[in-house]
């Protein structure tokens, strides 16, 4: 029997998360709050061995809380529009963030990584974190994490446009270069190198010339 506490501002919400639960075929004890005070509470009474955090403009988490209690798994679901807030929780000790527009798969495929005691970040978390984040030299070493926690999911094929701009990059040529050379926007070209960095799993261009063919 595994203890869960379930906090989200939206009633409807948490009872749809108990529904979700049931159905993946494991016993749990639910605690329900609407509030952060409602989580301590919980934690203070009872072993609890899974967090369920309902981000969005109401509710709030602060990330001193995950840290105090980072030996149980936490996992955020947000709004999109609040995706940077949920991704500094997960950089805090979150064991997974997932946007609460994904499907029923990707979240069964996320609670049931997160009860086999690993990491979990949606294939939309890692579209906004690499957009955002990825070039961010101040980042490297969270980067590394997240991609490190994602090396479970293959390598996309690049698309012929991609393949093109990456054999360019990794030839040494800016992304300036590349965008004159294509008749392009650079923020196009930019764009292109940020799909190939996540869809490879690299950071850098040392590391994107190391897994093409």
């Amino acid at each position: 029997m595994l203890n869960v506490i379930l906090y989200d501002s939206h009633p409807i919400i948490l009872t749809g998360l108990k529904e979700f639960f049931r159905s993946i075929g494991k016993e749990f004890v639910f605690f329900e709050t609407t509030t952060v005070g409602g989580i301590s509470k919980f934690l203070s009474q009872r072993p609890i061995h899974l967090i369920v955090v309902g981000l969005n403009e109401r509710t709030g988490i602060e990330a001193r809380i995950i840290q105090r209690n980072s030996t149980i798994p936490w996992v955020i679901m947000y709004n999109d529009n609040l995706y940077k807030k949920a991704l500094t929780l997960l950089l805090s000790g979150a064991s997974a963030c997932i946007s609460k527009g994904c499907g029923d798969q990707e979240t069964e495929k996320c609670l049931n990584e997160v009860l086999a005691s690993r990491t979990y970040i949606c294939e939309s978390t890692l579209h906004q974190f690499g957009y955002e984040f990825l070039f961010d030299p101040a980042n490297q070493a969270h980067i590394r994490n997240f991609l490190k926690y994602n090396l479970h999911r293959k390598p996309s094929r690049l698309s012929p446009r991609e393949q093109q701009v990456a054999g360019m990059l990794v030839n040494g040529m800016r992304t300036s270069e590349i965008a004159t050379a294509l008749n392009v926007r650079h923020s196009t070209i930019s764009t292109i190198k940020r799909t190939i960095m996540l869809k490879k799993h690299v950071i850098n261009i040392a590391e994107l010339a190391s897994v093409l063919p």
